[in-house]
């Protein structure tokens, strides 16, 4: 009995270490690399100064993996795919901005296009985050379709489809500054100990060549005196 309670107890801490290490491992792997929640809102009505309102929201898990959720808290509705087809019908914009959820100050970045209608609600939305992965500064929205002639997808859309990519700055490469130090501190060393390799003639050819001219000069003016 004793050595069977022994092993039960074994193998239920077992089971806790092994179910700890795998919480810990999701959470370094999903979340512990920047997490963040941002709704996105898009306008539905032209005109210089449209009205947003929200339609999505993305949670970003990994800024590392661009793991993210995308959740549409909108119901696609028939006067919603009107007001997108007179968007396309007068050549005007399709506009989202993104901000970060409940924060006061929203700081909206903001793109458009023209082609959504025809896309059948496809989309790629790229986000731009910083390099601490907590704040997105930068979003671009593109359809499937290029070009927008007005015309109705060939499935009536239900609700958007959307794909996030999350892209983030890379670093610059370092300059290898500590051997260029080291180069620098050797030169230096090597003034300060005087050390020349230039041979005897490079460095002393000023005093031997007038030395030379001389006894040429006077030894040739003593043989023709002779």
């Amino acid at each position: 009995m004793l050595r069977t309670a022994y092993l039960c107890r074994i193998i239920f801490l077992s089971f806790l270490a092994v179910l700890a290490t795998g919480v810990h491992g999701f959470q370094e792997d999903e979340f512990l690399d920047g997490q963040l929640t941002l709704v996105v809102e898009d306008a539905l009505d032209g005109g210089p100064n449209p009205a947003f309102s929200p339609r999505s929201t993305i949670h970003v898990r990994s800024v590392k993996s661009g793991n993210a959720l995308v959740t549409h808290n909108r119901q696609w509705t028939t006067e919603l795919e009107n007001k997108l087809r007179k968007l396309a019908e007068n050549d005007d914009l399709y506009r989202i901005r993104v901000h970060h959820k409940g924060l006061e100050d929203k700081g909206y970045v903001s793109t458009f296009t023209k082609a959504i209608y025809e896309s059948g609600l496809s989309e790629t939305v790229s986000m731009m985050v910083d390099s601490a992965g907590t704040s997105v500064v930068g979003v671009g929205l593109i359809p499937p379709v290029a070009v927008c002639r007005g015309e109705p997808p060939e499935v009536p859309p239900v609700q958007h489809n959307t794909t996030v990519i999350i892209r983030s700055p890379t670093p610059a490469p370092v300059p290898d500054t500590a051997t260029y130090i080291e180069k620098l501190e050797a030169m230096k060393n090597e003034k300060a100990e005087g050390k020349d390799n230039r041979s005897f003639l490079s460095k002393y050819w000023m005093y031997i060549v007038p030395v030379v001219l001389i006894m040429v000069l006077f030894g040739g003016g003593q043989e023709g005196g002779r």
